[in-house]
């Protein structure tokens, strides 16, 4: 059995533990303690909590406590795009569309729930790729298991994951990744709805408290019996969704690590004991708009708002001018990226042109968005340049947990103008999976119904050749840009802020954190 695997092996054993520190240790004390358990550690998050639920999480907040709770067959190395074994002993692709695993034994559940079997990892897949049971709520990432037949089990620890057809990314964005996690079948029929917040899994840590709007408390799961087990025995991740609080929670030393825009983090550096770093975000940042809403309903009124935009201007008062602008969905370190996109310039007499075409003069629309600084900026400057072509623009600035919601179901239908922010990850049908027709009512919010988008984007899950699968993920792209209902703007940067001694660890993209994998610099 090979030591790694990599997109091409397929295979892996072993696992690499990191060390991590603590979180006020002083520095002197943490120089004789290397190795030693660290008491705690403080991190912040910017959103609420939703569920900690595999099958029905909804965003980074859940799912990088989830990456510490649950274990998958395989799972990404700190700070590397390689993957190796997790709770798999051995994992072989068997034919183009059969996968074979055998699970490591003695892997145990928390909170009493027994050894973690094939039937568990049956359960987990499945709950997600499978039309739910009557009553049940079907998953929002039931595209992660695209093609998905099923999951048969050999014997207590044996199973093979059974696909329709072959699978382009099934390792990095499913299997490795949280529709990945495995759970307890017991505990989820057990505990019902309530499970998302009473998770139960077999991860190197377990929640022991979760409350949506302030945060979760992590303890050392004991019953853990992997490798990388993390070296803190508390993690406690705080919800602070204002940017000036987390500042001055990082001054007084009440956070170890947070991520700010560049901008916020900029007045920081110095500041003794604080690292700041800016890093390439894989985030994707666009205006959107409802295309099933009236009067956007007709192109040409999408095009004379795109024409009435100026994203430039945009992103210098969004972001002081420290992001780059982004001319179309992937960002550019994915594959697929369409280097060649246009960069819609502002136009105001054709603009004008367009609405009078379709017949609208002063014309009024409601802009949704986070109550982010960045966002907020963002959305005056648009008020601003859309007032000149015509466009009255209400900005309706949301906390998260209502934003999060407002392009959701019927309340979705009534959508006009939004901004959205996404995280990526470097698949691109992982980036361009909300886009899809069966999206619509969940995270399509521009309701875009394509058939010609939606067969590119399961071809290109299925196709192996990479040239091949490039061409269809440029072409769905274009696809989008037909619509003009989607104004791209930015893929952002991240400022990593965070105390001297800690080194934060990262699956690749610095959205999504390995929190166990935090190490001692």
């Amino acid at each position: 059995m090979a030591k790694r695997i990599s997109r091409r092996s397929l295979l892996a054993a072993g696992a690499g533990a990191a060390g991590v520190s603590a979180v006020s240790w002083p520095l002197e004390l943490l120089a004789q303690s290397t190795g030693a358990s660290r008491p705690l550690l403080t991190v912040r998050t910017a959103a609420d909590f939703d569920l900690v639920d595999p099958a029905h999480r909804r965003g980074p907040t859940d799912g990088n406590v989830m990456r510490v709770v649950f274990q998958r067959l395989m799972t990404y190395k700190p700070n590397s795009s390689e993957l190796e074994l997790d709770a798999a002993a051995e994992l072989k692709q068997s034919s183009p569309t059969t996968i074979d695993f055998k699970l490591k034994p003695g892997l145990m559940f928390t909170d009493g729930f027994g050894e973690m079997t094939a039937d568990d990892v049956k359960f987990s897949f499945e709950r997600i790729g499978l039309p739910p049971a009557a009553g049940a709520k079907e998953s929002t990432y039931k595209g992660d298991w695209l093609h998905l037949v099923g999951v048969e089990v050999k014997s207590k620890y044996e199973g093979r994951i059974v696909l329709k057809q072959p699978r382009a990314n099934i390792y990095d964005v499913v299997i490795a990744d949280g529709s990945g996690c495995i759970v307890s079948k017991k505990a989820v029929e057990q505990r019902g709805v309530e499970f998302g917040l009473k998770p139960v899994g077999s991860g190197p840590y377990q929640v022991v408290s979760l409350d949506k709007q302030k945060g979760a408390v992590l303890k050392r799961n004991p019953e853990y019996k992997g490798a990388r087990r993390g070296n803190f025995d508390e993690i406690n991740v705080r919800v602070i969704t204002d940017p000036k609080t987390t500042d001055l929670a990082l001054r007084a030393g009440e956070l170890d690590f947070a991520i700010l825009s560049p901008a916020q983090a900029e007045p920081m550096r110095g500041v003794a004991g604080l690292n700041v770093s800016i890093q390439p975000s894989m985030a994707y940042v666009w205006l959107g708009m409802n295309m099933e809403k009236a009067p956007l309903t007709d192109i040409r009124v999408r095009q004379a708002i795109r024409l009435g935009l100026d994203v430039d201007q945009m992103l210098l008062a969004g972001y002081n001018g420290k992001v780059g602008r982004l001319n179309t969905a992937l960002p550019p370190p994915v594959m697929g990226h369409w280097k060649e996109a246009p960069a819609y310039k502002r136009n105001v007499a054709e603009a004008k042109a367009l609405l009078a075409a379709a017949g609208q003069s002063n014309l009024k629309l409601r802009l949704t968005l986070l109550n982010n600084p960045e966002f907020q900026n963002m959305a005056l400057v648009a008020r601003a340049l859309l007032a000149e072509v015509g466009v009255t623009v209400e900005v309706d600035a949301q906390p998260g947990g209502t934003y999060w919601s407002s392009g959701k179901g019927d309340t979705g239908k009534n959508l006009e103008l939004y901004i959205s922010r996404f995280n990526a990850k470097f698949d691109p049908n992982f980036v361009l999976q909300w886009f899809t027709p069966d999206q619509i009512g969940n995270w399509n919010w521009s309701r875009w119904n394509s058939p010609e988008f939606d067969t590119l984007f399961k071809a290109a899950n299925s196709e192996i050749d990479v040239a091949k699968r490039r061409q269809m993920v440029v072409d769905m792209q274009k696809e989008m840009d037909k619509t003009s209902a989607y104004v791209w703007l930015t893929n952002e940067a991240s400022a990593l802020v965070h105390k001297g001694w800690l080194k934060p660890a990262s699956v690749p993209g610095w959205g999504d954190w390995q929190y166990a994998d935090f190490s001692a610099s």
